[in-house]
């Protein structure tokens, strides 16, 4: 289901363009045929004070409202370089825009920059959160805890003759920095999205 849900985000950013409505240019060209000044107009339209200068010059010209084919600057990737830019990431979740932008420019030969890869993959529905941390065990330790636990497992009173010592903590590996991880919002659970660490800093 996760697979799917990540599936659907992607296709909805490759598919979608926004462009101004023709509803909303019906509106731009009803405020400036009253009178309204272009700047008025575009604040009350919730759209760019060019935007509504190009609207008044196509009613000027007599020409149709209807966005032209090829309208607008042009993205500097195309949906095949996107999708690789995807797929780049998902190999390593942890890596920063300026790494990923390295190795996007590498595979298209198109100068992209670390902005272009954090828009890109916020647009697919990509974002950066914190990993959650789980504890680390080799698996001689999940063996040797497994045991225990197997033969104490009906204890009760008999916990009352075990004497449990005090603890002391030793800074070994800096717990206080972060590992970012880009992931969608429903990805939380996924195995790439834990990091390990030892209790107490890594104490010996």
């Amino acid at each position: 289901m996760i697979v799917l849900g990540a599936t659907q985000v992607e296709q909805s950013y490759f598919t979608d363009r926004s462009k101004v409505t023709a509803d909303k240019k019906i509106k731009i060209k009803t405020l400036l045929e009253i009178g309204l000044c272009q700047r008025q107009v575009a604040r009350d339209s919730n759209v760019s004070q060019t935007c509504v200068a190009h609207v008044s010059k196509k009613l000027k010209q007599n020409l149709p409202l209807s966005n032209s084919i090829g309208q607008g600057r042009k993205k500097a990737s195309t949906q095949d370089n996107d999708r690789q830019l995807s797929y780049i990431m998902k190999k390593d979740r942890t890596k920063s825009s300026q790494m990923l932008a390295a190795e996007w420019t590498l595979s298209n030969g198109k100068k992209l920059c670390a902005l272009t890869v954090r828009r890109r993959l916020i647009s697919m529905g990509y974002k950066s959160y914190t990993a959650k941390r789980k504890l680390l065990r080799t698996p001689a330790q999940i063996k040797k805890r497994l045991t225990f636990d197997k033969y104490h497992q009906y204890w009760s009173n008999e916990w009352n003759n075990v004497i449990w010592s005090g603890e002391a903590h030793f800074e070994v590996f800096n717990r206080k920095n972060r590992t970012l991880v880009r992931r969608l919002k429903l990805e939380n659970n996924e195995l790439f999205n834990f990091v390990s660490r030892v209790k107490g800093g890594g104490a010996t």
